[in-house]
């Protein structure tokens, strides 16, 4: 007895294959060493560390905490990490 296949799987294309415009990375063993290293070009890259315009916007998109409420204020925990870690990067601008 011959089985039918599903309409889906008769009208599959086949996957077609892109090339890329880059070479392969090496593997990650390789590179290990220097994984993090930035390179020179890094300070080429204009960076201007501004306040947000309006803070604690991040954890307003957010929302309310999925977890139950428990003796550990999650939202209040970030908010005040959201707050020192700018400050942070103010200063050091």
């Amino acid at each position: 007895m011959i089985e039918p296949t599903r309409p889906s799987e008769e009208r599959t294309p086949p996957m077609e294959v892109v090339a890329t415009i880059h070479p392969p990375s090496p593997p990650l063993e390789e590179v290990m060493e220097r994984f993090w290293d930035a390179g020179a070009e890094l300070d080429t890259i204009p960076i201007r560390i501004e306040p947000p315009d309006q803070p604690m916007a991040v954890l307003e998109q957010l929302g309310p905490s999925p977890f139950p409420r428990g003796p550990f204020p999650l939202i209040g925990f970030l908010a005040t990490t959201y707050e020192k870690v700018s400050r942070y990067a103010l200063r050091r601008g």
